[in-house]
């Protein structure tokens, strides 16, 4: 893992173990059929809203930068009180979709471990490594359907402190280049990355970018939608993105690429 690409690409290439990718091909499975779950029984698994940001959340916004989908969020904090719900519900799909995440979670570990540590000692910033993983308790993975159209997910910049990739069925992601050129993301069966989002360009003092990317609806996603996996990884940092001043629509995209330490340090509030 060579990580001093992501001042010249914005991202790492990261080799996919084959034992991990068959982990998120099977919580993926899950997924795809706890979806065809009624509303009422997927909603039982639900944090309540999107603050307290943890199982279910049906997304039909509005407006015109609005993204028609369904998600989950797991994280190791909440996996036990998850699986006590999936227990109560009289649908078997519900319970193994749960386990399979659970499976999952630990096998992302060495390579973000990985990513951490080469961070840490290419750019200099002591601590980061032990901030990382003494956050894994924390780490969010976000199970994505999007239902289809036009466009699947508009362009943005995380928030958080880095995103690994782990799964999409069909092509379409984007990432823009900090040259202003929008290219396909090189994401394979035996390759995926790893991308700065806010909180790693405030930790590195600007030098790393939060990374812009959209998903593009092909033929075939805008007809029977498109399913995907990420993990938002986040660490000890005494500061976050001030989103209900700064809001990131109000931005063009790789508008955080050109702007001064001083600019960027401005968007955050501490926690």
């Amino acid at each position: 893992m060579d990580v001093r690409t992501l001042q010249k690409d914005g991202f790492v290439v990261v080799k996919y173990p084959a034992t991990l990718r068959e982990e998120v091909r099977a919580a993926m499975t899950s997924w795809a059929a706890f979806c065809q779950l009624p509303m009422d029984t997927k909603k039982t698994l639900s944090g309540g809203d999107r603050i307290r940001d943890f199982g279910y959340m049906l997304r039909a916004d509005t407006g015109p930068n609005s993204e028609s989908k369904e998600q989950f969020h797991v994280s190791r904090n909440q996996i036990e009180h998850l699986r006590h719900i999936a227990l109560g519900i009289k649908k078997t799909s519900a319970l193994i979709f749960i386990e399979a995440a659970d499976r999952m979670l630990l096998g992302t570990s060495k390579i973000i471990q990985n990513f951490a540590a080469g961070v840490s000692q290419v750019y200099n910033l002591p601590g980061f490594e032990a901030d990382v993983m003494s956050s894994v308790d924390r780490w969010t993975f976000r199970y994505l359907h999007y239902f289809g159209g036009e466009t699947l997910a508009f362009p943005h910049a995380d928030r958080g402190g880095f995103t690994l990739h782990l799964y999409e069925d069909l092509e379409g992601g984007d990432y823009l280049g900090f040259d202003g050129v929008w290219r396909a993301w090189p994401v394979t069966s035996t390759q995926t990355i790893i991308f700065p989002s806010m909180g790693l360009q405030l930790r590195s003092e600007n030098r790393l970018k939060a990374l812009w990317h959209r998903v593009r609806s092909t033929g075939e996603s805008a007809k029977r939608g498109r399913f995907s996996m990420v993990a938002f990884i986040d660490f000890k940092q005494p500061y976050r993105y001030n989103d209900a001043k700064k809001r990131m629509q109000d931005f063009p995209p790789g508008f955080n690429y050109q702007i001064s330490k001083e600019e960027f340090e401005s968007l955050f509030v501490p926690r």
